[in-house]
């Protein structure tokens, strides 16, 4: 006997553990998948596996532990490793099961393919990239400005070379690794040129030279440019050109292209797009990550649809009353502090914020307080029933056109908005759907448009944009800008465009449906436009109506492919598209939140960026695989730096390229 038990019992118990360890392991080898598949598993300690049996079975400490507790997968599972490696096949990635050595998805993409293969938009001009690459260490980045003629230039490069540092940072998924790196030193050099305006304009050149190249352990990136926004563009390409590949050592570690040459500029002068926050508050800092996408996707305006009919949520240090009757809630409100803010934060990232103020229609939250104030009605029509017949969308408002307080209040925002923008060469003064038969009902209107001779409603909607231009030259310090922007509308048609906008000043943003004659009369008629056709870049529609009455829906989702493959230039005569500035997407937010706002943006709106930067041949419906991959690389971009995406398809489709289309 041994400790009371009799060893013959003793050896029949180890007998039956032996057998049954045995039988265990026969069937998990019997059960287990061939090499030749290897399938992804967790490694399992068979140790640690085979003494919680053996404890259970001899009855050993275990009256006490539940089932979890005495198999406890947690401290028998060790470290995942994925069996799955990218090979390059073909100018495509494929994905094979390997035993050692494994090439992550990353670098198989940013090595194999065309040499836009990484890059979006896709560069317009020369572009040569190797196969190439280095390790290093986010330490080893270091700046030299070559030439900087100017202090405003050289503090805006300094916030550039931030946040590409930020960008870089994002990548990194095992911070401090201690992965060798493969060179000593990265250098990146910058040469904004001679210019001294820091300053976003039509004129401005955005183009850049991108040059890498490897000497010896030194890594250099040379990003030559003729203005600040060259050099942030080149940079933005540049960040693009790094990843993170997790093979690299024990931890992992950051990968670059050790050789390439880019030479690349904008097709359009305007790439924008539109965030409408009367409808819907967005905080600032959402916005912010709005101005984030638009920068690695290359856009260049933020047009701030700040106000409208149903709240006016800026703060106006000028007319504070605007806010007090027109914002949603004392929260919901911006203040002068965060327009400057959020300016600086756009310009750095190479984006201007052209805010518009629509009027005379979309007047009608925030207006109220005329008659409190002994300034009469500054506008009417507010919140009038029912309102189908006084507007578009509850609820109403329209500026009263002969108040002249109405004009000296608007007049006092957009100075305030200018001052606080430095925008000074594009504004946007809206000027759409104005409903004529709210200001017929009202019979001194057309008591004073007899007296100065105004024949018809028209007219009057006329007199009201020349007057208000005449008050935007005053505060604008009697500077006629670049381009004065009006929405399409009826006033924008012949006979009356003619008599009431000038070709060399105003610029009319066509809206409408491609399919309407609206977009080639004002080309015709010799017109710059900016083009947001509603059946291409409206990206808020698809998703129902949101009232029982009216029309509350603008049809079905706009797709990113439907988005990339407007390209209605194709229809008008090439003599023309001179006076195409660009073109421009619209959210407006009647039924989009903080949550969605992402999300319905990206990646439609890095597929209009393409679109508008690069401008590459597209072929009816379809898209070419190349552009699914560089979408689906540069929405993994996105993600890393904290935005909100949409899927683009099934996560597999991302781990097997060429497979889903």
């Amino acid at each position: 006997m041994v400790g009371g038990v009799p060893s013959g019992w003793m050896r029949r118990i180890l007998f039956i553990l032996v057998l049954i360890t045995g039988l265990l392991l026969i069937a998990m080898f019997a059960n287990a998948p061939p090499l030749s598949s290897l399938q992804p598993f967790t490694a399992r300690s068979w140790k640690t596996l085979h003494s919680r049996f053996v404890s259970f079975v001899i009855g050993k400490n275990w009256s006490n532990k539940s089932d979890e507790q005495l198999f406890d997968v947690s401290e028998i599972s060790g470290p995942f490793h994925s069996p799955w490696s990218w090979v390059c096949n073909e100018e495509r990635c494929e994905r094979r099961a390997v035993r050692s050595s494994r090439t992550t998805l990353a670098t198989c993409a940013a090595t194999c393919g065309g040499n836009s293969r990484l890059i979006w938009p896709s560069p317009t001009g020369k572009t040569f990239l190797s196969k190439d690459h280095v390790a290093f260490h986010i330490q080893q980045i270091d700046f030299s400005l070559i030439d900087s003629p100017d202090q405003e230039v050289t503090n805006l490069l300094e916030k550039a070379r931030e946040v590409f540092l930020g960008n870089v940072r994002s990548l990194i998924k095992v911070p401090n690794a201690k992965a060798r790196s493969t060179i000593d030193n990265f250098i990146i050099y910058l040469s904004p040129g001679e210019s001294k305006d820091a300053k976003l304009s039509l004129n401005t050149d955005e183009s850049y030279k991108l040059k890498i190249s490897l000497r010896g352990k030194l890594l250099e990136a040379k990003i030559t440019a003729k203005t600040y926004y060259g050099v942030r563009h080149g940079l933005e390409t540049l960040s693009q050109m790094i990843w993170w590949d997790e093979t690299a050592g024990k931890q992992g570690m950051l990968r670059v292209l050790s050789q390439a040459t880019i030479e690349d500029k904008p097709k359009f002068p305007y790439r924008g797009l539109l965030i409408d926050t009367g409808r819907q508050y967005f905080p600032i800092d959402e916005l912010k990550r709005v101005i984030d996408g638009m920068s690695a996707s290359k856009l260049n305006t933020f047009h701030w649809h700040l106000t409208d009919s149903q709240s006016f949520p800026f703060d106006s240090a000028i007319f504070p009353e605007m806010a007090r009757w027109g914002a949603y809630s004392g929260e919901q409100v911006y203040t002068p502090e965060d327009v400057r803010d959020l300016v600086h934060y756009a310009r750095i990232r190479g984006i201007r914020i052209l805010i518009e103020i629509d009027s005379p229609a979309h007047a009608g939250a925030g207006w109220q307080w005329g008659p409190e104030h002994g300034l009469g009605e500054l506008s009417l029509c507010i919140d009038q029933m029912p309102w189908p017949s006084y507007c578009g969308e509850p609820n109403c408002g329209q500026l009263n056109p002969i108040n002249e307080h109405s004009y000296r209040i608007i007049q006092g925002l957009y100075k305030e908005l200018l001052d606080l923008t430095e925008v000074r060469d594009i504004i946007h003064l809206g000027g759409d759907e104005v409903n004529l038969d709210c200001w017929a009902q009202y019979s001194n209107i057309t008591s004073a448009m007899q007296a100065q001779n105004i024949t018809d409603l028209y007219a009057l909607w006329g007199d009201f944009e020349m007057k208000l231009m005449l008050r935007i030259l005053k505060v604008n310090q009697d500077k006629v800008p670049q381009a004065v922007i009006v929405w399409s509308s009826p006033l924008t048609k012949k006979p009356h465009i003619a008599a009431y906008f000038d070709p060399k000043v105003h610029v009319i943003q066509s809206w409408g449906a491609s399919s309407w004659q609206e977009t080639q009369d004002l080309l015709e008629d010799g017109f710059r436009v900016i083009l947001s056709h509603v059946d291409g870049w409206y990206l808020d529609c698809g998703f129902g109506r949101w009232r029982e009455t009216g029309e509350a829906a603008c049809g079905e989702y706009r797709t990113w492919q439907t988005v990339y493959n407007h390209r209605p230039w194709r229809d008008y005569p090439q003599k023309q598209w001179n006076l195409i500035l660009g073109g421009e997407a619209a959210i407006w937010s009647e039924q989009v939140g903080q949550a969605s706002l992402g999300p319905r943006l990206w990646p439609r709106a890095s597929a209009l960026a393409e679109r508008l930067w690069s401008d590459l041949p597209a072929n009816g419906y379809s898209v070419e695989e190349n552009v699914y991959t560089r979408l689906s690389t540069h929405m993994d971009i996105l993600t890393a730096r904290g935005l909100k995406i949409e899927a683009m398809w099934p996560h597999w489709c991302s781990q097997n390229p060429g497979k889903c289309l």
